[in-house]
């Protein structure tokens, strides 16, 4: 009898660490491979199901190490992330299993105070399926509000989290490691770690997310606005051309009469340039065009020689901010450090492309003589307001960040080169 409840306890407890799992796999991306799947899923289990007594103190510490070193070694993710996440499940996870055993015992031998034998086996064991239950609910009701959060959080959020959560976290090992003997009194305190953790998904996911979202609906609304400004100024370089084209026929006309073909061919150069100015498209998405074509013609104005080779009409994936945000800031910095150049030797090559293996890569190389500088991962021009290149290059990493891509940066004394892979 006791090796059939020793089984069915491990089958729940494996049940309930399936949940947890999911909730973590919310966040981050586990490891593809099966033996790693098993890894993560007894890991994982084994720090949800641990039993921790009052005074407890390797019980409470061990399943935190083996926690962070799962999370570390076999999920993909920022480290900031898997820090965060330790700290904010941790004292869930903990918190549930004290008051499991603690509560429980204490009920348990309120009602039979002389009974240790199969029956506390026997009702441990139904018990617990409050856990199985409770991780259960945790994955059902969150899991939309933690897929919210593993989307709109930036760094800045995710270390807002992690501080709120560390006051949970602290309270939960002094309660732990100094339990009372009266040890209902550290209830309310535990009662209160679990209720500031989960109010603490409740919160990203609505006020700082919704925030966060919002400041994206603005950027939006900005580069609608851009496209539509772009799109009027298209039409109306179409309307005067339709307006002249018959005053421009007869100037060609009048130059081929007099047998200047080479200025009648210049003319028709000219025009042709000045029609395609208003036609270019580089892809289909009609914000994300918009934004190339205003930062095309800049480049025309500036007198820039360019290359660009655009393929990304299948892209789905990432959603019009993001792309923006990535071909706006690194062309933004390619004018400017071509701008310090003389004409023959501006240059700007970009160069973007979706897979059909679902990866986006993007490479734009600009010629500069300026010097650049690194402070804190951060790359600093000589411009006059000191951290040009800096304040775009972080809005870009923060946009590979979300979508676990990787960013790499360099530069010689006369080129300056970013590269971006988004799989």
């Amino acid at each position: 009898m006791s090796i059939l409840l020793t089984c069915i306890g491990d089958i729940m407890s494996f049940t309930a660490g399936f949940f947890f799992y999911r909730c973590v796999c919310c966040f981050l991306q586990p490891r593809k491979n099966i033996l790693l799947f098993l890894m993560q899923w007894i890991g994982l289990s084994a720090v949800s199901g641990v039993p921790i007594y009052p005074n407890d103190v390797a019980n409470i510490t061990i399943p935190l190490l083996l926690f962070i070193a799962i999370n570390l070694l076999l999920f993909e993710g920022e480290l900031l992330i898997k820090l965060a996440i330790a700290v904010l499940f941790y004292p869930i996870a903990a918190t549930v299993s004290f008051l499991y055993m603690n509560v429980g015992t204490l009920i348990y031998f309120s009602i039979f105070p002389e009974d240790e034998g199969m029956g506390s086996n026997i009702m441990a064991t139904a018990a617990y399926a409050l856990i199985i239950l409770f991780w259960y609910l945790f994955y059902r009701l969150l899991s939309p509000s933690l897929a919210k959060m593993k989307l709109a959080l930036d760094n800045r959020a995710w270390i807002m989290v992690t501080i709120i959560s560390l006051a949970s976290f602290t309270a939960l090992f002094s309660c732990v490691y100094f339990t009372p003997r009266v040890t209902y009194y550290v209830w309310p305190c535990l009662i209160a770690c679990l209720i500031t953790n989960i109010g603490c998904i409740r919160l990203s996911s609505s006020y700082m997310a919704d925030g966060i979202y919002t400041d994206i609906e603005r950027s939006n609304l900005r580069l609608q606005q851009n496209y539509y400004e772009e799109l009027e100024k298209n039409q109306d370089q179409i309307r005067r051309l339709r307006h002249d084209l018959n005053n421009q026929l007869i100037a060609v006309g009048n130059l081929l009469d007099e047998g200047n073909d080479a200025e009648a061919k210049r003319y028709f150069q000219q025009l042709s340039s000045y029609i395609q100015s208003s036609s270019r498209s580089f892809c289909k998405n009609r914000v994300v065009n918009a934004v190339l074509n205003a930062k095309y013609n800049l480049i025309q104005e500036e007198r820039i020689s360019e290359f660009f080779h655009i393929s990304i009409d299948n892209l789905l994936s990432i959603d019009d901010i993001s792309l923006c945000t990535i071909f706006a800031n690194t062309l933004d910095n390619a004018i400017e450090a071509c701008r310090k150049l003389p004409q023959d030797k501006r240059n700007i090559s970009v160069k973007a492309r979706y897979s059909e293996n679902g990866y986006f890569s993007y490479e734009i190389v600009n010629t500069k003589c300026n010097e650049v500088k690194v402070r804190k991962d951060r790359f600093l021009s000589d411009k006059d307001d000191g951290d040009f290149h800096g304040i775009g290059l972080s809005s870009v990493k923060e946009v590979v960040q979300r979508y676990q891509g990787t960013i790499d940066v360099s530069f010689t004394e006369e080129e300056f080169k970013v590269v971006i892979l988004i799989g």
